[in-house]
């Protein structure tokens, strides 16, 4: 736990132990002096929130938790003040709450993993119900799951970024292997997951190219998935690389070829309950070629439709780029 954070939310609470001190004793002066500084703290603790990449659905229900049992305080402790506002802060928590874990939740695209389709400062809505609900900031399944399907965009954990997750679980038919490539994958996960790895992991946005019992082949840009070759077309250029445009499962994407990986070859036997994802910009992605497999239990959602381009803050947000994410 982030010492500076739990810092910040026992000041918070101090300074709510005040807040009710000074209204209990009708000192307004005192109680509006609190007011201040306790919303300057639930500023700075969202930052850091953000800093530390906490998984904000968690933060929502501990906060929506926090407003409920504010909310029967001021109940009992006869605070109509209290009461009010506190039932105010947790309907609205809760909604928001209900609303981000059961239906859509905002992500913004941080690399260019899978350029040229989703680009650096693009906002996606994930829709989280796409795979089964879960209960708000955990991965406990509320309904049954739902299988994701080959082409689909996913957003989920990877391995390496949950740092008590081991390579075996990664990667389970690494025994399969040769000594030199078990070795060459152990070598490569480790120093991921040592570099990345966090208790609540890192949410990856990928594209599904195999699911549980596919037998998926790479050479260089072209991919064999159950011994059939991907339809594959160059169709254009762009400042980088050639555009390619690849069909899965009656899908089309466009992926990026910078003409790095041309003598690269993979090969995977997927296990059940995991799956294979592969970025679209496959010469700038960190994806299942070097963590291996993600689980099932880690799915987030279905990244569904770009919103919002807001590539920097030296740039207006804009709405070109809305649309359905292919």
């Amino acid at each position: 736990m982030d010492t500076a954070l739990v810092l910040f939310v026992i000041s918070e609470l101090i300074g709510y132990s005040f807040w009710v001190l000074f209204t209990r004793s009708k000192n307004s002066r005192g109680r509006d002096i609190v007011s201040f500084i306790m919303f300057i703290l639930a500023l700075v603790i969202l930052v850091r929130v953000f800093q530390l990449n906490l998984d904000f659905g968690l933060v929502l229900s501990i906060a929506t938790l926090l407003a409920g049992i504010s909310w029967v305080i001021g109940h009992f402790i006869k605070i109509e003040d209290l009461r009010k506002e506190s039932k105010s802060y947790f309907i609205i928590l809760f909604v928001i709450t209900c609303l981000r874990s059961f239906t859509y939740e905002p992500y913004q695209i941080p690399s260019r993993s899978m350029e040229p389709g989703l680009q650096i400062g693009d906002f996606v809505l994930v829709n989280k119900y796409a795979y089964g609900l879960k209960f708000p900031g955990t991965h406990y399944l509320l309904s049954d799951l739902t299988a994701p399907k080959r082409n689909e965009v996913a957003v989920f954990l990877p391995p390496h970024s949950l740092c008590d997750v081991n390579p075996q679980e990664a990667r389970p038919d690494i025994i399969n292997l040769s000594l030199q490539k078990s070795q060459s994958f152990l070598n490569r996960f480790m120093a991921l997951q040592k570099q990345r790895c966090t208790e609540l992991g890192i949410k990856y946005v990928k594209r599904i190219l195999g699911v549980p019992g596919d037998l998926v082949e790479i050479k260089g840009y072209e991919v064999w998935i159950n011994g059939t070759k991907l339809p594959h077309t160059i169709i254009g250029k762009d400042e980088t690389g050639d555009l390619i445009e690849e069909t899965l499962d009656k899908g089309t994407h466009i992926i990026k070829s910078q003409g790095i990986s041309d003598y690269e070859e993979h090969k995977w036997k997927v296990p059940e309950g995991s799956y294979l994802a592969i970025g679209d910009n496959r010469d700038n992605s960190l994806d299942s070629r070097a963590w291996g497999y993600f689980s099932d239990k880690y799915l987030i959602g279905r990244a569904e439709y770009i919103w919002l381009h807001w590539g920097s803050f030296s740039e207006f947000p804009g709405f070109s780029r809305n649309g359905r994410i292919q």
